[in-house]
This record gives C-alpha cells, structure tokens and sequence, in this order.
C-alpha cells in the first residue's frame, strides 16, 4: 500500500529478533504510569493467535496482560470455553505479558526462547471463531472475548499470518471494535506479537469510523464520499486519502478533507468530492479521523488484508454470454504455482497481502465488480486467482484461470464436472470467462474452482476435513498424496485407511468400507468417471477428502478433467476411443494389448491403461462395493448421461462459445475459418462419444 502524506502507513516483515521480548514494553509500562483509573485492574486477554498459516495449531496461544500496579500470582485462574487451562502460582509483574500456549516446544521454536510461556491448554481454537473467558480464583470472569473469522473482526487473523491485538485492554473484550489484527508479515509465515508490546496498543479507545459510502465511480464524474464518525473525545479532522491510475500506483496519496454535514464533534457525518477519475483507472481511497487526543484511526485498517476501497472506473459494455473479466497486476509478478512448469519451486515464500486486482464485467451490462489487493499467481497455461474469503466471486474464492493447451480441453473440462456434480459427487464449479490481462486479449478461458476451505463449505463439508492431492509424479503414498491442509498431522489418517483395506478381505473390508467411506459418493465418482472414460482419475488427478472427527469418511473430489472425452496421450485426432473396460482402476484389471505403435512408460505400453489406485483398486475390486458401483453407472447412464440431458449441455456449450471462438481468433492474430472448423470438429467428437461410450457402457451393463 502506498504512503499518505503527512501520516504513515508502513507494514513491517516480522523478524525473530523482534518476538524476543520477555515483557511488554512501551504502551503497557505507560499504562501503568500514566492511568491511576485503572490500578488493580488486574488480569485480561491480550492477544489471540487461533489461526495460523498452514494450520500450524501447534503455534496456537493466547496473551494475557497485566494492567494492573501490583504483581498477580495466577495460582487458581483458568482459561475456559474454547480452550481449556488451569494456570499455575507463576507471577505476573505489573505490564507484564505471558503466553498459554498449545505446544511449548513448537511456539518456543518459532518465536523465541525469550517468550514467557504461563502454561499450555488442552484442546484446539476453531478456525471459524471462538469463546474465550478468563476465570479468577473465585470463578469469576475477569474477561472474555468472542471473536470470528469474519467482519467486523480482522481478516487477517484467520491465516493469513496475523493474530488478534488487543487495542486498550481495560475496554471491553467483547467488543470487536477493540481488537485488530497484528501487523502483517510480509511472508506467510505466523507473526503476532507474543511477549511483547502489540502493534494495535492505544492508551485509550481509537475514533470510530462507522459508515462509509460512496457514490457510483462513473468515467469523469466526481466520486462523492460519506462517512459517519464518532469519538467520546471529540473529533479533529476527518480526510480521505485516495490515488487513481493506470499503470502503476502512485508513491504517495492524495488527501481530501470531508466537511461535517449532520451532527456534532462526538458523532457526525463528513462528506466531500473526489475528482473525477478517468476511464481505465483503478481508484483506491481510505478515510482517516483523528480526534482531539490526535489519535487515529483509519477504515480500512492499514493491517487489513485490503488496506483500501477499491473500484474500477469504466462503463460496462459486455453484451456476450460470458462475464469479461480484467487480470491487472500493478508490480512485481508471483512465482508460478505448483504446475508441471515449476515442479520443485516447494518451499518458497508465498507474499501475504495482494497487489492485483480482479474486474468482472457481468453479462447483460451489470454494475462491474472489482475484487482488489487479490493474489494473481501464474500456473500452467494460465493463472491462479486468489480472492479474499469475505468476498468471493459466485461462491469462489480461488479460481484457476486457464486458456492454454488444447482447445477442446476447454471443453471436456466443464462438461465432465457437469456430470459430476449431477451424480452427487462434491464438485468444483467450472465454465468460462472472457479474458483481458493488463489490457491483453486472452480470449474465452477456462475457470475452475479450487477445492479450498470455502469450496468445503459450500458442497455442505466442514473444512477443518483432511484434503490431499493426488500427484502422479509422488512416490509412494505418502509422495503421490500432496497434503493441503492441517500439515503437523501428516498422513496419518491416510496410512490407517489404505492399511485397513490392504488388511482386510470380502465382507470384512466392505465392512471397513462401509465405515470409512461415504459409499454413495465413491460409487457415483467411479460411475461417472467411467462415462467419461477419466482414465487418469482413478490413479491420481483427484483430489481425497475426510470429514473429521472419529467418524470422519473419506471421499474422492475431480480434478483435472481434461484428457477424458475418448482423449489421452497418443489419442486419434478423431477421439474414437470408446471402450475403457468397466474393470478399469480395480485390483485385478490386466492392460489390454497393445493396439498401436509400440510405447513403453512406467505403467504399460497402452497409453490410457493405469494400475488400479490406493482407493479405487481395492474398493471397485470389493464384491459388496461392486454391485452398487454397477448400480450406480446404470442409473446415470439412463438419466444423466443421456442424448436428451449431456447432449443438450454439449449444445448449449457450442451456442455459447462458437461466438468467442471467433472473438477470440479476431483478437489473437488467429485464423478464424480454421479455429471455427476446429471448434466445431470438437463438439462433433464429444457428441459422437457421449453416444457411442453410453452404448458401449449398456451393452457392458447389460452382460
């Protein structure tokens, strides 16, 4: 974020030198000093660290300050609710901060030997918000606080590197407007500030900045601001510092000063122009108050994952069928993310805060949506678009962008996730978009949604579920299955349910299966899959999730949908592939012999053939599991994976897109007649297949 001038905005990296403090030091001795009110305050919650990056539970802790002017032994006190801990007769000295951790050794290793730990609690702070309450000897409350991962609580704390800071700690914890997020590292590392003073601490409550509005960002029409602030000191000056630009943005702010139009200096709305910006712009703004005591506030907070408002300046033209959608990135390019391209680039510091942003142009004219301070990261063929989790695009906060390879794997890709969700399988969303990076044509891309903690909520699953990723270039189990998610746990839970079904046999693994499965799902992966002779997602190219708890199932998430349709390595230019073997993925399935050109790779000389995989071997070999399986792929085949329904999407698809086709060949320097033949060439051989796999499929049933 750029500097305003006069006041500073600076976000510091965290640095270990820095976390080594043994006491606050600072705002809390001045408290002491400086605030006889609030002598024998006693102890209160500080600081909360509930979610890091990498769901890194092991750093989980919470501060606790003493306020008061007299040590306090916190023999008989409790930590409860959330989290649970008896505190021992450690002292607390006047100012001084102390820790309750999860895991000693690990919080030590990350922050410091220096950190002065007061005990450890059982249990584990929720991801998505929780109750904390501190208990004196007597039972009782001496504070509490319930926060949330979302408005009005910061972001930022919900891991993405920051913790909750307590601003004035004699003010009630149960107000959000009290606490904000630690500054942001510049890494995605676990920052806060335990044992030491935090970057959020104010001798008394901050301005508040209630409401803020704007008006319509129209090319060349002044922008006008309002804003409603209050303080119980009385307020000084409210502004606005705002920049506008096209390329780049500016190195320092603007600043337009608002004018009180209704109440008094303790609450009142300010309201002021800002000039009128010029098409293509990005505008970014944020309103500052300063009270009579000259503290300050800003909205939004200059440790907000988004330090500012944002809106694109322009009118929306689009009257294709697919949202437009503008790729700016405004500095430095991310590294590539995990793509055959840059295998091996693990291990890399990912930037916490976004520099790009995200425009969507809706169809039919709509008003234009800006997604900004967004994480733009380049992939294979295309990009990965990391939006913020408050606001997402059509339920999606990570899409991955993709206009490159084949063109008809612009095609399958969708089609084949559309069958999927129609089976019931939890399913990413998929369709297109009509591309424009840093003011280049792209043309119609590919969108796909990333399998992520909001995917895991809106297919109705708990996020805090294990997820791995299945990686064909791993080795072993533990290689193959890439974990995204609760990384101190390892693969344990995979081992023990890859072990039970190597283990067990006949009715006691369907048993098994039964147990740790969520049995309808896997058959209709399998089902579907078979329709659309997904060879590669049996052996990997899928994503495992469990539910958790003891009673946690597992289940297999589609991914990757792009050579299925009849195509695979060596594939005829026609797609006339139409016999995968119902055995296909189960233990026990032989490769078929060989019917081209002699090739030899690590599982065969039959391109499309793959062994069975840890799930998929097992369970469709299982005699119970079987029949449902079989079930299951007769039902689709004589529902949804029909002439009457799939052909009708394969149609729609061709309405849709043989307009971009064209759009995109005028744009790129293509040959339109030769993109359009190739374009309808496509839709002919997924017809052909959908008819031609389903009676294959049939006649197969029907044995």
């Amino acid at each position: 974020m750029a500097e305003c001038s006069g006041e500073t905005a600076r976000y510091p990296a965290v640095k270990g030198s820095l976390l080594r403090s043994r006491w606050g030091r600072g705002v809390a001795a001045v408290w002491v000093a400086l605030a006889p009110g609030w002598v024998g305050a006693s102890v209160r919650l500080n600081e909360v660290m509930y979610h890091p990056p990498g769901d890194r539970d092991d750093l989980q802790y919470v501060e606790l300050i003493n306020t008061g002017s007299s040590p306090v032994s916190l023999a008989g006190w409790r930590i409860t609710q959330g989290v649970k801990a008896e505190l021992g007769a450690v002292t607390l000295p006047p100012g001084g901060l102390g820790v309750v951790c999860r895991d000693q050794k690990a919080l030590l290793a990350h922050y410091g030997a220096e950190v002065t730990i007061l005990g450890t609690f059982s249990g584990r702070l929720k991801h998505g918000g929780e109750q904390l309450q501190l208990l004196r000897p007597d039972q009782s409350v001496a504070d509490e606080v319930t926060f949330d991962d979302r408005a009005p609580w910061p972001l930022s704390a919900d891991g993405e590197g920051a913790s909750l800071e307590r601003r004035v700690p004699l003010a009630p914890g149960t107000d959000p407007d009290q606490w904000g997020g630690s500054a942001l590292p510049r890494t995605l590392v676990a920052a806060g500030s335990p044992g030491r003073t935090n970057s959020n601490a104010a001798l008394a409550p901050l301005p508040q900045v209630i409401r803020v509005e704007h008006s319509p960002v129209i090319p060349d029409q002044p922008v006008t601001v309002t804003a409603e602030v209050g303080s119980a000191a009385g307020i000084q000056k409210v502004s606005v510092a705002w920049q506008a630009f096209a390329d780049s943005p500016r190195l320092v702010e603007r600043e337009l000063v608002l004018s009180r139009i209704t109440g008094d200096a303790h609450r009142g709305t300010y309201r002021g122009e800002l000039p009128a910006p010029p098409a293509g712009h990005l505008l970014r703004w944020r309103v500052r108050a300063v009270d009579t005591s000259n503290s300050v506030r800003w909205l939004p907070d200059p440790q907000d994952l988004r330090p500012t408002f944002s809106a694109y300046v322009g009118v929306n033209t689009n009257r294709s069928a697919l949202p437009e959608v503008r790729l700016l990135s405004w500095g430095a390019k991310e590294r590539p993310g995990s793509s055959l391209h840059s295998r091996g680039g693990e291990g890399r510091p990912e930037p916490v805060r976004g520099i790009s942003t995200f425009v969507v142009m809706p169809t039919n004219g709509g008003p234009i949506l800006t997604f900004d301070h967004i994480r733009l990261t380049p992939r294979q063929d295309g990009w990965k678009v990391r939006l913020h989790k408050d606001a997402p695009y059509s339920e999606m906060t990570t899409l991955n962008v993709v206009g490159g390879g084949r063109p008809r794997w612009l095609l399958t890709e969708p089609l084949g996730y559309e069958l999927f969700r129609q089976a019931g399988v939890a399913t990413p969303l998929a369709g297109h978009l009509r591309v424009w990076f840093d003011q280049r044509p792209i043309g119609y891309c590919l969108y796909v949604e990333q399998p992520n903690s909001s995917f895991f909520r809106r297919v109705k699953r708990d996020p805090d579920g294990s997820v791995y990723k299945l990686i064909w270039y791993g080795q072993g189990l533990e290689g193959q299955h890439e974990k995204k998610n609760r990384l101190t746990e390892g693969h344990e839970d995979l081992k023990a349910v890859v072990e039970g079904l190597r283990k067990s046999r006949g009715d006691a693994q369907w048993e098994f299966i039964q147990q740790q499965f969520r049995v309808p799902e896997m058959a209709s992966y399998f089902a579907a899959s078979q329709c659309v002779q997904n060879w590669d997602g049996f052996f990997n190219n899928y994503f495992v999730y469990r539910s958790p708890g003891k009673a946690g199932r597992w289940e297999m998430i589609p991914w990757d949908l792009d050579k299925t349709w009849g195509d695979y390595d060596g594939a005829s230019a026609q797609y006339d592939w139409y016999t995968m073997p119902l055995t296909y993925g189960m233990t026990g399935d032989k490769e078929p012999a060989r019917w081209f050109a002699q090739r030899t790779h690590n599982w065969g000389s039959v391109e499309w053939w793959r062994p069975g995989g840890w799930f998929s071997g097992p369970i469709l070999a299982n005699p119970g599991f079987r029949p449902v399986f079989l079930k299951r792929l007769k039902e689709l085949c004589q529902t949804e994976f029909t002439e009457e329904r799939m052909g009708a999407a394969i149609g729609r698809l061709q309405q849709t897109l043989e307009p971009e086709v064209v759009w995109k060949a005028t744009m790129t320097g293509q040959d339109v007649r030769s993109a359009g033949s190739e374009f309808r060439d496509d839709i002919a051989s997924l017809q052909r297949q959908l008819k031609e796999r389903r009676a294959f499929l049939l006649k197969e049933l029907g044995k």
